[in-house]
Order: C-alpha cells, then structure tokens, then sequence
C-alpha cells in the first residue's frame, strides 16, 4: 500500500460520520466502548471506526484507487437523508425515493464492515492451508521448481512444508479487493431483499439506542442461534437510526408500522446490537444504555469451521502422489 498516492482519500470510516454525528454529544463525541479490554472513552467522531487505506482497491494497471469512497459518500448522502425524514421530520411510512436510497445505505453498512473482511480473510486462510495439506509435498515440489527454475532438493522441499504446515504461525489475508467485490456483488441484493420487508419503526422519548462498528444486527430465529445467521435466515435486522429511533426489517413482506416504545423495547434492541459488534460499541456520552446489558468479549472469528486442519495432512498428496 505504500505506493498510493498522497492525495487519495486514505482515512477510510466503515461506518459513516455522518451517521455517528447522530449518537454524538456537543463536541462531536461519542463514548466508545472497546470490547478487548472493557474501556469507555469519550472520541470524535472523526476518528471513530477509520482504518487507514481500508476500502482501496488496486486497478488492473497495479496503481491504488479511491473510487470505492467516492461511491460510498453518495450512499451516504442518500442514506442520511432518508434517515433525516424518518427521525426529524417523523414522515412514515417513506416514500419511495428515501425508502430505496435508506435500503442501499442499510445493505452497503451490512457488508462493508470489518467483521465482513474478517470472515473472507478467514475462510481463504483455511482454504489456503487445506491447499497445502491435501496436495502435500508434490505440489510444493511442482510450486518450487517453478520459482527457483530448477527441481528443489528433498531439503528444500522438507523445510517448505514443515514451515507451510506449521498452520498456526501464519495467517492468510485476501486480497482488498475481493471484499469491495463482495460489496458490489451482495449489495444489491441485499438492499432488494430489504426494500421488499416489512419496515417498522419505534420512537423513544427516555430511552437511548446505542449502535456499534456493525450497525446492522441480524437477529437469529428462536430455537436456531448456533446454526448462524444469513441474509436469508435471520429473523429480522436492527438498525439504530439514531439515538432515539430504532428501524426493525422483518425478514418477510408486509405493512410498515410504528412500534409503541418501552423500556423493554430499547433493551432487547441495545442487547443484540453489542452481541452483533465486532470490536467497538458507540453511543451519545450523555446516555446510559449499557447498564444491564451482558457485554461479551472480542469474538476470535467471524466464520465457524469446525476442522481441524491436521487431520487432512497428506505429506504424498491425496492421490499417492500421482499427477
């Protein structure tokens, strides 16, 4: 990445400040919790969630391109607008354009984010080495001569493979641009299977919504929260507007409503928002809404495998070493 140019817009927010200026005190604050360690600080929101060079993509002539922000900023625009009509201007059900232009901005915040990378960087690591264990020595062997332009000698081969095999010194990251592909591929998807739902709001005029650095909460089916939960499977999607406003999608087609308010109704939503975070959770500095939350740690991953990589060790491939 060091060879991107200066002027590219390199401090990149996965979640917008736009959005988080709504959870924010006087001075553009807002209080973040940090999950590895239980920490709550007041920040500004201009450094909230900003991951330095994390929505480049590389074009097909190697040079590093911003495009991808440009994008975003008018997902953002339309979104913010639409959220504006919803909370301040209290218009419900919303019209079409801002009911299309906040289903964009809602699937665009589901898949941008970093628990979103994180889950691709960890299925190619385990692609990867599931590679290396079942292809085993022959393959490293064909990879080498074809790097050093000579056959390697059996040490060579041996060292290669007791370091590629060590699977737990080393991890595998893809590519930034199989993510922002990603986004271009589901997001559209996503944000039809959105705009289709059944839209409920819910107003709050004591209670306070929180959001985090994955403000789209996907909330299980009862009965199947180990199985984990998709596009497709989840019951419905939380979504904290702002700190008084609450938008829940039925995962299925049906009328829009206004959902009456309660003390309750804000705990379950604060609830499963902080289980959905990644690493940070944000809210309004003069606000309490942790206070009897169950407030879990870091997940370790993103992607549930469930294999253990060494049992699929085959030093001669997994055809004998045969071709």
């Amino acid at each position: 990445m060091g060879s991107a140019k200066k002027d590219l817009k390199r401090n990149n927010h996965t979640v917008p400040r736009s959005y988080l200026e709504r959870f924010a005190g006087e001075f553009k604050q807002v209080s973040r919790l940090r999950l590895e360690d239980g920490v709550c600080k007041d920040e500004p929101i201009k450094r909230s969630t900003v991951i330095r060079d994390f929505y480049l993509m590389e074009t097909a002539d190697g040079q590093w391109s911003d495009a991808a922000e440009d994008v975003f900023g008018v997902i953002e625009n339309g979104g913010i607008q639409a959220i504006r009509a919803a909370v301040d201007d209290r218009i419900w059900p919303l019209p079409d354009k801002h009911r299309g232009a906040l289903s964009v901005w809602v699937a665009l915040q589901h898949v941008r984010v970093p628990a979103v990378r994180q889950g691709g960087d960890e299925v190619a690591d385990f692609m990867l080495k599931l590679s290396v264990a079942v292809n085993g020595k022959p393959r490293i062997q064909q990879l080498l001569a074809e790097r050093l332009g000579r056959p390697p000698t059996d040490e060579e081969v041996e060292a290669k493979w007791k370091k590629l095999t060590d699977f737990d010194s080393y991890k595998v990251k893809q590519h930034p641009n199989k993510h922002l592909k990603l986004i271009n591929e589901l997001g559209p998807r996503a944000a039809g299977h959105f705009y289709d739902s059944a839209w409920w709001i819910c107003r709050f005029e004591n209670e306070a919504l929180l959001t985090t650095d994955c403000p789209v909460a996907l909330v299980p089916r009862a009965g199947a929260e180990d199985d984990g939960v998709g596009l497709a499977t989840a019951q419905m999607f939380l979504v904290p507007l702002d700190r008084r406003a609450g938008l829940v999608i039925q995962n299925c087609s049906g009328p829009d409503r206004e959902l009456p308010a309660s003390a309750e109704i804000a705990h379950s939503f604060n609830q499963q928002l902080v289980l959905n975070a990644h690493r940070s959770v944000f809210h309004h500095p003069d606000d309490q809404p942790l206070t009897g939350l169950h407030i879990p740690g870091v997940r370790v991953s993103e992607i549930s495998i469930g294999a253990d990589l060494k049992e699929f060790l085959s030093p001669d491939g997994w055809r004998g070493g045969k071709a």
